[in-house]
């Protein structure tokens, strides 16, 4: 049986006057999210609230699929909500989550885990850093493509435009896959907040 320990927090920063950044400890469910909101107004706060609340609420059974479809469930909900009010026209978020889950093979149990956006989901194994979760951004596509270096991608002027997110269009693709947790695992999950802030090598150097 594996077992998660688990902690979360979130500051506004010194840019915004609201913190549009939510997140989920569900214990009971061993079920954990963050989610980076956008909009004007109150818009990207509401979405992401909607978000972890509605993964939460939608995760049913633990399974990688459900876990992709309660993400998918959200979507519709925060998109229905945006076209029903003037005022959150437009809002949108990004979704991190992992989910102990039963292993595929019967045996034992994996860690399912989903992402939408840029937020974060990474693992720290044996001293090393490993981001299992795609951006879904502008800048990684460039990336991906070649056109732009590690450092390049760093400091682009357009590095905080993502190409995916939830509330955006009725539907949405989700990225997700399991692992097979090892005694000493360490997952973070994280909106661009952190990694744009302090950088890969502090995260690990934190974590170890």
């Amino acid at each position: 049986m594996t077992t998660l320990r688990a902690g979360g927090a979130t500051h506004v920063g010194q840019v915004r006057s609201n913190n549009q950044d939510s997140y989920l400890l569900a214990d009971d469910a061993d079920l954990y999210g963050v989610a980076d909101g956008m909009g004007g107004h109150n818009g990207g706060e509401v979405a992401s609230e909607m978000a972890v609340d509605l993964l939460q609420a939608n995760a049913g059974d633990p399974s990688l699929e459900n876990l992709m479809e309660a993400a998918r469930a959200g979507n519709r909900a925060i998109f229905e909500r945006a076209g029903a009010d003037a005022d959150l026209h437009g809002m949108g978020t990004t979704l991190c989550a992992v989910r102990v889950v039963p292993g595929t093979d019967g045996e034992g149990d994996e860690i399912a885990w989903i992402n939408v956006g840029d937020s974060r989901v990474y693992l720290l194994r044996d001293d090393g850093l490993l981001q299992l979760s795609r951006d879904h951004s502008l800048v990684e596509d460039l990336l991906r493509d070649g056109q732009l270096t590690e450092e390049e991608a760093k400091v682009h002027p357009k590095r905080n435009i993502i190409t995916r997110a939830l509330g955006i269009d009725i539907d949405v693709d989700v990225d997700g896959a399991t692992v097979i947790p090892y005694n000493g695992d360490r997952f973070v999950l994280c909106s661009d907040g952190l990694f744009g802030e302090i950088g890969e090598d502090q995260i690990a150097s934190v974590l170890r």
